[in-house]
């Protein structure tokens, strides 16, 4: 039969005495996550999420109220409820409303129920000579203020 060896049909990139990693590139990488690792701490912790929901909510009420102050026709303060006369003649209500938990809510005529504001401590009405101040008190105690101004 025929003495010739079989060459191999397939190719390595790398010879069989590079086959692994040697003492001295596994230091490299244990040098380069030692020096990156703060760093990458770093960055995680300064991408955390911050929640403006509760400002945002508080802005949203302010304007439903500058809003609905601008089409009324009078307002009046009394034991920390808003009563807004409409157009129309009707009476709106806005004021602190406690179910399960303190809410910000409007009826026209005592009737309707529509929130404005949920989950929140405390909701201030208070006249002053060219309008009325609102303040709303967040779950997390943080105070919102803002005075609307009547035009008559």
């Amino acid at each position: 039969m025929l003495k010739k060896s079989k060459k191999p049909i397939v190719y390595m990139a790398c010879r069989k005495d590079e086959a692994g990693f040697t003492f001295l590139s596994m230091l490299l990488v244990i040098g380069l996550l030692a020096v990156s690792l703060p760093f990458i701490a770093y960055l995680i912790k300064s991408a955390g999420f911050h929640s403006n929901y509760e400002e945002l909510t508080a802005q949203q009420f302010f304007k439903f109220l500058r809003d609905e102050t601008m089409s009324a026709v009078d307002y009046n303060v009394s034991s920390n409820t808003l009563y807004l006369t409409l157009n129309s003649g009707k009476i709106a209500t806005i004021e602190k409303y406690e179910e399960e938990r303190i809410q910000a809510r409007r009826q026209v005529d005592g009737k309707g129920h529509e929130i404005y504001l949920m989950d929140i401590m405390d909701l201030k009405f208070k006249k002053v000579p060219y309008g009325f101040r609102t303040t709303v008190i967040t779950k997390q105690g943080v105070p919102y203020e803002k005075t609307i101004i009547f035009y008559q």
